[in-house]
């Protein structure tokens, strides 16, 4: 899926916003409960497009039924949110932060920030939750 210009524009702002090692955005497809990336600053290793199943997943459960921010730091938190830990562990990447992107009652998505260290902190993550509202109110998709 193309990410058009204002969202493009958006997500960039996003990624920068919070230091990171890799910064994602996916677009919520409730009816195969697949997440699709449209924003991905490591697209070599995290290419536009890809989907990743979130079907019968406490992950899928938190963050995009019970429209929860996930926040990890290790090992143990990366591979229970991700089916692809390895690749996000070898690229050294522990800290974890996922936030829904939601309008209404509809989870439209999720912005998605991976880092080594710190972990993700609360002023993280009350900046992150106020820009997944104004990516709700800006959604295109």
């Amino acid at each position: 899926m193309a990410v058009g210009p204002e969202m493009d524009d958006a997500f960039a702002q996003c990624a920068v916003a919070i230091p990171n090692g890799l910064f994602t955005a996916m677009q919520f497809h409730a009816d195969t409960v697949e997440v699709e990336r449209l924003y991905s600053t490591l697209p070599k290793v995290y290419p536009i497009s890809g989907r990743k199943p979130k079907r019968q997943t406490e992950w899928g459960e938190k963050v995009l039924f019970r429209h929860e921010v996930n926040v990890g730091f290790g090992p143990d938190d990366i591979r229970w949110a991700f089916s692809d830990h390895e690749t996000i562990l070898g690229l050294g990447l522990n800290a974890v932060m996922n936030v829904p992107i939601v309008r209404g009652r509809q989870v439209l998505g999720t912005i998605n920030y991976l880092r080594s260290d710190p972990a993700f902190s609360d002023a993280n993550m009350r900046v992150a939750v106020k820009l997944a509202h104004t990516l709700a109110q800006n959604w295109r998709y």
